[in-house]
């Protein structure tokens, strides 16, 4: 009778900070979409989008507007639940853990720039004429204007705010698959006005593969928020140094690109998930739970 009476009240605790989990990450969720759509709306009914209003407001501007959306409903939300504004971990909590910010955008670079390439190269080895040395100069873009086109805002609130809770009420391994189709979701409007040349389900199946990727390096760092910025600073920033990067190498005709980037990062996340055994190196449930109870104390 002692064991159960135990047990019963631990089960139901369990049970509530689980559907509480649920609710502010499902409230949380509604207001980056909510705000960042709203935003969105001159561009999705301008003359670069459906053509209902003639106006053609900039692209640019109005996109990384948008990206206040996950940075707002983070604090928002955090600051509703804990009554804190404390909602993230900027930088790594311990020494040790400070030389992921070096790694975690290192391991965008690989998969965009050795796995991919793999991928997309053709003929034998020999012919892979790679220059690593033009990489030099993606650390400019990584850290300028590339910014505020998404990495500096938006990871407050798919990284910083989502994936823990969701990795403390199902496998991380399946937190960061649902992360990345919320995450796609929440471009959805961005289509409309042709914003990038993937079609919505390649560029879906890229942001799973990117979710899985970036897990672990965010995990290992103690889930420190510029670790996630970096790395996907460093994914915005690859693409216009891949024609250099590959130079005369001879690349496939089929299948497109877009799909090969999406296996690249699929592939590598799917090893990370397997060698961690799903668990993507996230902290324990109680040593998670712990955190929470810290940033409200």
């Amino acid at each position: 009778m002692g064991e159960e009476s135990t047990a019963t009240p631990v089960a139901a605790r369990n049970a509530r900070g689980s559907a509480s989990r649920w609710k502010f990450a499902g409230i949380y969720y509604a207001i980056a979409c909510a705000f960042s759509w709203i935003v969105w709306i001159p561009l999705v009914l301008g003359r670069n989008g459906l053509g209902i209003l003639h106006i053609a407001p900039s692209l640019p501007v109005f996109a990384c507007i948008g990206t206040l959306g996950p940075f707002l409903a983070c604090y928002w939300v955090h600051f509703r639940e804990t009554g804190t504004w404390r909602a993230v971990r900027f930088i790594p909590n311990e020494p040790q853990k400070i030389v992921w910010i070096l790694l975690s955008p290192m391991v965008i670079l690989f998969c965009f720039f050795v796995v991919f390439p793999s991928l997309l190269s053709s003929g034998s080895p020999k012919e892979w004429h790679w220059h690593f040395s033009v990489l030099v100069g993606i650390i400019v873009p990584m850290l300028n204007y590339n910014l505020l086109g998404g990495p500096l805002f938006e990871e407050f609130g798919w990284r910083g705010f989502l994936l823990p809770r969701l990795q403390n009420a199902m496998p991380p391994w399946a937190a960061c698959v649902v992360v990345g189709i919320l995450w796609a979701i929440w471009h959805w409007p961005l289509f409309l006005v042709h914003w990038v040349s993937s079609p919505a389900l390649v560029f879906g199946l890229i942001m799973i593969g990117m979710s899985l990727v970036m897990a672990v390096p965010f995990n290992a760092s103690g889930q420190s928020v510029i670790a996630a910025i970096l790395m996907h600073s460093a994914f915005n920033a690859s693409s216009r140094f891949l024609g250099p990067f590959l130079g005369d190498t001879p690349t496939r005709s089929s299948p497109p690109p877009d799909i090969l980037i999406a296996a690249a990062f699929l592939l590598v996340g799917v090893i990370f998930a397997m060698g961690t055994i799903g668990r993507m190196c996230a902290p324990k449930k109680r040593e998670a739970a712990d955190d929470l109870l810290m940033a409200t104390g």
